[in-house]
């Protein structure tokens, strides 16, 4: 993140406010950090009429038992790799969003002039 400039909140000319940038970056981890239950809970659409699957039900379906092939273990690893791949995407989006929070904080940027570009975000 580029240097922000300081803010002297003992200045009492200056009117202080909240970060909206802060607050849009919180909102936005806030989202992420529900993607997990979300991803959990979704389900795609049924392959049946009468049963409904994720992918974890679909790659378990794709067992030797049922089909025993070089393409069944195929879908199995590509579906493990995408379930994985979308836990550890999520999980980096939360730890980048945090990082920029905690970055603001340790700045003492929670709350800035009211006429400054953050407490304008987006800039409007």
């Amino acid at each position: 993140m580029p240097s922000s400039p300081t803010y002297d909140a003992d200045d009492d000319d200056v009117r202080m406010v909240p970060n909206r940038k802060l607050e849009a970056i919180r909102e936005v981890k806030h989202y992420a950090q529900g993607s997990r239950p979300r991803l959990d809970a979704w389900e795609p659409a049924s392959t049946t009429a009468s049963t409904t699957q994720n992918s974890e039900t679909f790659n378990a379906g794709l067992n030797d038992e049922v089909w025993t092939s070089p393409v069944a273990d195929d879908y199995r690893t590509s579906i493990d790799a995408a379930d994985s791949g979308a836990y550890e995407a999520i999980g980096d989006i939360v730890s980048d969003l945090t990082d920029a929070e905690n970055a603001f904080y340790d700045a003492g940027l929670d709350m800035v002039p009211e006429d400054s570009a953050l407490a304008r975000w987006p800039l409007t």
